[in-house]
């Protein structure tokens, strides 16, 4: 639509109309020159790549494994660098790089782990000129009080604190109005590099994961579509005690602003303001890991960005009051894939080696004939982790855990990790920081064991699976991820 609007040439060239051109070229300008900056990374980095793959590969030059290793550390600095200084869809597909530990080399995912979806907020006057064409009015005439001064600011948007006429405390996040050609511009190079990249790793369809990525980060952009899911997961958490969602407000909510209700709390890693209140780390936690358990294994509909920016809390009358916020990367699940994952957890928590690989082959991690070459490496990644002592097991932090996990994989071909168990595992990781941070001697696979296993062992996930109806899809399945 900005595309549209910026090659739409006004009927007469005049005075009048030239402000209201003038910023159109601006935009129209500012993709071709993002185009080049990115080439200029990614040419270089190919063509290195490619040269060092044809004299291991087709050559018989064997690469040593330190050269390999260098080369990796340099190429993740400079998409880093190119992340940081581009901002937009880059910073979001360098953090989804940074989880696929099946197919990137440890450098990059080491270098890239640090992206931090942060920038600085754009000046008032210009979010204030988009929230005019946005709610039909000026914001300062829109609402009783408006925040100049953003409380958040991201990639893809930034948020400010308003007050309605009728004195409700509500928050404003609002999509900065050149973001979708700039992250159109982005995945229009990735589509580019995908099949030139592909031949780095033939056992991988990077098509199909850039595919799911750009769906995933064009719906982002969609803050009515961020609503529904703010409904959905607001309704389902009501069963969870503790937990806030915050509400909608239709009347101010956009495809580019979204409106909800002010939650006013502490950032949960706030440990000042957090004791002062006289809030007790280890119920934050409970009710932190309660709510994910239920999402994850019960709803099939989770937030998968719970970094300690989207989770405040503050001391309610029955202990702590937990507050999820930006439900702009949610999963739903289709049922039918929500039930496999819930019987290969079934199966891990169980040691059961059989069902377990019976699971992943059908999630499509690994082919039939694959899981027979692997079953002797899983059978020995789980002896190891079912001999350790309650101590071992007490000091077994989530990051050993995915280390321990990174090494049988790279020890599997043929392993394909889908988009949805990649959310999963970013997910866990981000909870696993904010529950370091919050105490450092909790264990948190201990504490989300009994959570876990209560989800796990409802009777529903027993039960025969749901017969499709005649569209082809399960009839009990849940919105389309």
């Amino acid at each position: 639509m900005v595309l549209a609007e910026a090659v739409a040439v006004p009927s007469r060239w005049n005075r009048v109309e030239c402000p209201t051109w003038q910023p159109h070229m601006r935009k129209l300008w500012h993709t071709p020159w993002r185009f080049l900056l990115m080439m200029g990374t990614f040419v270089p980095l190919y063509l290195g790549y490619l040269w060092l793959w044809v004299r291991h590969f087709k050559l018989g030059w064997k690469v040593p494994a330190e050269k390999w290793r260098k080369h990796h550390v340099k190429n993740a600095r400079r998409f880093y660098k190119l992340a940081v200084r581009m901002k937009g869809g880059l910073i979001k597909v360098g953090q989804i790089i940074s989880t696929r530990v099946d197919i990137m080399p440890k450098e990059w995912i080491d270098g890239l782990v640090g992206l931090q979806d942060r920038v600085d907020p754009l000046p008032w006057k210009k979010i204030a000129k988009h929230l005019t064409k946005e709610l039909g009015a000026p914001p300062d005439e829109v609402f009783e009080e408006i925040s100049h001064e953003a409380v958040a600011a991201a990639s893809f948007g930034q948020v400010h604190r308003a007050k309605t006429k009728d004195g409700q405390d509500v928050a404003l996040k609002v999509k900065y109005a050149d973001i979708d050609m700039k992250l159109a511009c982005d995945l229009f190079v990735f589509k580019c590099a995908v099949p030139l990249f592909n031949i780095f790793v033939p056992k991988v369809d990077l098509k199909v994961i850039h595919e799911e990525v750009a769906q995933a980060l064009v719906t982002e952009l969609d803050y009515r579509q961020e609503a529904e899911h703010t409904r959905m997961i607001g309704e389902n958490l009501k069963a969870v005690p503790g937990i806030h969602v915050p509400e909608v407000i239709d009347e101010y909510t956009t495809e580019s602003v979204i409106c909800t209700t002010y939650f006013e709390g502490i950032k949960i890693t706030n440990t000042e303001e957090r004791r002062a209140a006289g809030l007790d780390e280890k119920e934050i936690i409970q009710k932190i890991i309660e709510a994910y358990a239920h999402m994850f294994f019960i709803d099939g509909v989770f937030q998968s960005d719970p970094h300690p920016g989207n989770l405040f809390v503050r001391k309610g009358e029955d202990g702590p009051e937990i507050c999820i916020l930006d439900f702009g990367q949610v999963k739903v699940l289709p049922k039918d894939f929500q039930r496999k994952l819930i019987m290969a957890s079934i199966a891990f928590m169980g040691r059961d080696i059989d069902n377990f690989s019976k699971a992943i082959v059908d999630m499509d991690v690994l082919s039939e004939k694959d899981v027979e070459t692997a079953k002797p490496l899983l059978t020995e990644f789980f002896e190891e982790l079912y001999e350790l002592s309650p101590n071992e097991l007490k000091e077994l932090d989530p990051e050993a855990m995915k280390e321990k996990i990174m090494a049988v994989v790279d020890r599997i071909d043929g392993v394909t990790i889908p988009q949805d168990i990649v959310l999963y595992g970013r997910a866990f990781g981000l909870l696993a920081g904010v529950i370091a941070a919050l105490d450092p001697e909790v264990n948190g696979i201990i504490v989300a064991k009994p959570m876990i296993m209560q989800a796990l062992m409802r009777p529903e996930n027993f039960a025969p699976p749901s017969e499709p109806d005649e569209s082809g899809t399960d009839v009990g399945a849940a919105v389309p991820a």
